[in-house]
């Protein structure tokens, strides 16, 4: 199996192909593998948000993102399916990011309602025309996560994602813009929930300084 930069260089490369043909995609890949991650980064990123617009942006990145587990979004999509209801879909992702917590991270109960009280995890929060959606630490780190003083190092040990992680333990700025790729988890989420397109909005990220990422979700439904 790939590692996790394989596989996110070939989702962006795919993304890239598709959004603007091979010739941009070279270009814009080269060097990829062979220089210093967070550099390289920093300069793809700064080279998109000059060059593409800014739907072609949401685009390529977001389709970057790790993806939920299907078999566990399918329950969900056929109950949305037979009621249209958000809400219920919201509180099945939340039984089953408790039920994955609790069960299989051995994340203590009062741990998970404190995460969930903070609109923590894969279902948000609710409001008139979209979902506020803020990540959990990664799971390695959300113990330590929560008992850390540092603002810092908070920042530090938050991501799920590896580069920005490093980004920030180098003191190395990398453009907000490529947060979209943790938002299109979300987005992933709810195309598959409610079969149809979904916008999504980086609103807060550790990259800005932030203690967290949040994210917001514009399912078509809620924009009507």
């Amino acid at each position: 199996m790939m590692d996790f930069e394989d596989q996110w260089l070939e989702k962006l490369s795919l993304a890239l192909g598709e959004a603007r043909g091979a010739g941009f995609r070279d270009s814009v890949m080269s060097g990829a593998g062979e220089r210093e991650v967070i550099r390289w980064t920093v300069e793809v990123m700064e080279k998109l948000n000059s060059e593409l617009s800014a739907e072609e942006l949401h685009d390529v990145m977001t389709s970057c993102a790790c993806h939920y587990p299907a078999s566990a979004l399918e329950p969900v999509r056929e109950a949305f399916a037979g009621t249209g209801s958000f809400t219920l879909a919201m509180d099945m992702l939340r039984e089953q990011f408790r039920e994955n917590m609790e069960k299989n991270l051995g994340i203590p109960d009062e741990v998970v309602e404190n995460l969930l009280a903070r609109g923590m995890g894969p279902a948000g929060v609710l409001e008139e025309n979209r979902i506020v959606a803020t990540k959990i630490p990664k799971s390695g780190n959300l113990m330590t996560w929560l008992s850390e003083e540092d603002p810092g190092r908070r920042r530090e040990i938050y991501c799920h994602c590896p580069r920005v992680n490093r980004a920030l333990e180098q003191g190395i700025p990398v453009p907000d813009t490529y947060c979209l790729c943790g938002a299109g988890f979300y987005r992933d989420i709810w195309e598959t929930i409610t079969g149809k397109p979904v916008r999504v909005e980086v609103l807060r990220s550790v990259m800005n300084g932030d203690d967290t990422c949040s994210i917001a979700v514009y399912p078509e439904a809620l924009r009507a």
